[in-house]
């Protein structure tokens, strides 16, 4: 990968070395060809699905019951597990299997519910492939298309921001380097993959992939916590991390590169973390040679997909915060004033909390996003007609975004207006042809003609 970064203007001669040891680590791995590994074949079965992976000459495959898909990417580093994309067309789905490195074999994906039928049609989003890809391109107002192939791996700019100049005219003033910015935008650029929280929401007009590092998380998008959960979460590393005696003992000062080397692994793990410890509890009497393993033990987490990851709370030995039920959601840190209803609100409405979501998106009637949503919340509280005319409200500000207009067809269906639910759930398909859940709609539409609508969708998959 170190070449193409070379050719790309985003590293000089002298960072090879550096180019070289960064392509070894988690975000030089986070999405690979898996053409490239010699993981096992296996068989298993789920409930009443057979499912099976097998490598052949062309690839790995995925089988459950009757279907088989290729898989195009590997998603994750790998020290945990990975994770497997297939392509249709230009969309992007994730397989139901996935690999366990721990225990060495295949399982289900996590989020898959045990006992539930699995298939391969769970769409790959953008604000998932953000974190794992160079760049993706998704095609703006879709689901899960993509106009260009995704870049993989995370490279130099993710963390360094644009590396032309600074290759041009190697100096450091026209290089970002996290270390010398202010905190909020030093650990900014960590949080941008590594703190999830409950729900991360844009502000309008904006992507994941418009923050650039120097920003401030909240001049892109904001991300809102559960205010009392304590379940241990994969990529909630910044949240633990702040939650730890140590960082608010450092003020400002500990961030995530006060431990991790983000250009290499160390290869004596043990010690170099060791070391970390030891430059601020330099006369702790430690009772073994491993800090973490005691300190930051490997715990299961709830979105893991039943393996174990490093805890960042630096708490003391003993048993871990028993998890308790969520009670409200705040920012992590609070965008400006005139988006805090409405980041909130979007947050609340993605959690399903509909009661605390709509009295703050009726604040913010003018955006389209928020509207979206709001409508939403008018449908599943019955409000038909409400619902109707806010949907049609956000498709006018978008009318190229897929889901607004299944959005609108649903309510519209609803409402009893068949005709008007067609169209619109037929202009979502014109705009997204593998956008599934219009086919079903469709098919509640049109009872008679269901068959032909599953039909449909199967031969787009196949294109």
């Amino acid at each position: 990968m170190w070449t193409a970064l070379l050719a790309m203007a985003s590293c000089t001669p002298c960072h090879e070395a550096i180019v070289r040891s960064f392509e070894r680590t988690g975000m030089g791995r986070s999405m690979t060809a898996p053409v490239a590994e010699a993981l096992p074949s296996q068989a298993g079965r789920h409930g009443q699905q057979n499912w099976a992976v097998a490598w052949r000459r062309d690839g790995l495959e995925h089988r459950v019951g009757g279907e088989t898909r290729r898989m195009a990417w590997a998603v994750g580093s790998g020290h945990e597990g990975k994770s497997y994309l297939w392509r249709a067309g230009d969309a992007l789905f994730q397989s139901p299997l996935a690999w366990y490195s721990k225990r060495g074999s295949w399982d289900l994906s996590p989020g898959y519910a045990a006992g539930a039928e699995i298939d391969f049609l769970r769409p790959v989003t953008a604000d998932c492939l953000f974190c794992h890809a160079g760049s993706s391109r998704p095609v703006p107002g879709s689901l899960h298309r993509y106009a260009a192939i995704p870049q993989p791996g995370i490279h130099c700019e993710r963390c360094h921001g644009d590396g032309a100049p600074h290759a041009a005219d190697p100096k450091r003033g026209n290089i970002v380097n996290p270390v010398r910015l202010a905190p909020a935008a030093r650990d900014s650029v960590c949080e941008q993959c590594h703190l999830s929280g409950a729900a991360r929401v844009p502000l309008p007009g904006k992507t994941f992939a418009d923050f650039r590092p120097g920003m401030v998380l909240e001049e892109v998008f904001s991300v809102y916590l559960p205010v009392t959960a304590k379940a241990f979460k994969v990529v909630s590393h910044a949240e633990q991390l702040a939650e730890s005696e140590c960082a608010k003992a450092s003020g400002t000062r500990m961030w995530c590169g006060s431990c991790h080397d983000p250009h290499g692994e160390p290869a004596e793990a043990e010690s170099w973390y060791r070391e970390r410890c030891q430059s601020c509890h330099a006369n702790a009497r430690p009772h073994g040679e491993r800090c973490a393993e005691c300190h930051m033990p490997r715990t299961a987490a709830s979105d893991g997909g039943h393996t174990a990851f490093t805890d960042h709370r630096i708490r003391k030995p003993g048993p871990a915060a028993v998890p308790v039920a969520v009670t409200g959601l705040r920012a992590w840190r609070e965008p400006e004033a005139q988006w805090r209803a409405r980041g909130l609100g979007l947050a609340y409405a993605g959690a399903g909390d509909l009661q605390r979501a709509f009295p703050l998106l009726r604040e913010t009637r003018g955006d389209g996003e928020a509207q979206s949503a709001l409508g939403l919340v008018y449908l599943r509280a019955g409000r038909t007609e409400e619902a109707v005319a806010v949907l049609e409200q956000a498709v006018r500000a978008e009318p190229r975004h897929s889901s607004r207009r299944l959005n609108l067809a649903a309510a519209l269906l609803a409402a009893g207006r068949r005709e008007r639910a067609k169209a619109e759930a037929e202009q979502a398909i014109a705009l997204e042809p593998l956008l599934r859940d219009a086919y079903v709609l469709l098919a509640e539409i049109e009872p008679r003609r269901a068959a032909y609508w599953r039909a449909r969708f199967e031969t787009e998959l196949r294109k």
